[in-house]
């Protein structure tokens, strides 16, 4: 066995501090931009439910227009009955009022519109959603369950909320509609690594 010198130990000591101080101002760094982000306006999304990148806050609903749908950063509540018994596939963290993260979504049906769920997938107003296909299981053998089969008018108060981008997105095709009162945000892409496209929005 061969021991190491007070000298050797020293050095690998000053090693070591000089990585973490290293660490330490990256992750400094890190926060600082994302709180410089958050003041004006800017998320960021690392999920796979839409595309990854930065995303600009409109800050008053009424510009949400439609077309290209906008998307919300919303907070859903393990007390609803439809998230009951789902996986929570949500990081820890204090920003909603269940101790997790926000998620990000698409709006694909506004209050009048009308929904229909099926085995197949998602329609609004007649026009099926791309890879909106409910499926049994997650990636991790997690069962899902699918929001009940049904024709649903979209309430005054309700959004419905689906990612074209991604057949495997935990979304509206499993919880059903969202409380308006849930939403934190409206976005809309700014830096991502493609645009949103979909056949049922006719591009964008």
């Amino acid at each position: 066995m061969i021991g190491l010198s007070k000298r050797g130990l020293a050095a690998i000591l000053r090693a070591v501090a000089r990585l973490r101080f290293i660490f330490v101002t990256i992750g400094a760094l890190a926060i600082g931009t994302m709180l410089a982000w958050t003041g004006f306006g800017i998320v960021f999304n690392y999920t796979h439910s839409a595309p990854f990148g930065l995303y600009r806050e409109e800050f008053e609903s009424e510009k949400a227009i439609h077309s290209p749908p906008p998307y919300v950063f919303f907070c859903p509540d393990r007390r609803w009955p439809q998230m009951l018994g789902e996986p929570n596939y949500r990081d820890p963290m204090r920003t909603c009022p269940d101790g997790f993260s926000p998620l990000i979504k698409p709006v694909v049906a506004w209050p009048g519109d009308i929904v229909s769920v099926s085995t197949a997938g998602i329609s609004v107003n007649g026009r099926v959603l791309p890879n909106s296909a409910p499926i049994e299981r997650d990636s991790k053998g997690q069962r899902l369950r699918a929001f009940a089969v049904g024709e649903y008018r979209v309430s005054p108060t309700e959004l419905w909320v689906v990612s074209s981008f991604s057949p495997r997105s935990f979304d509206s095709r499993y919880f059903g509609p969202i409380p308006l009162k849930c939403v934190h945000n409206w976005l809309r892409p700014l830096l991502v690594e493609h645009a949103y496209r979909s056949s049922f929005f006719g591009g964008e």
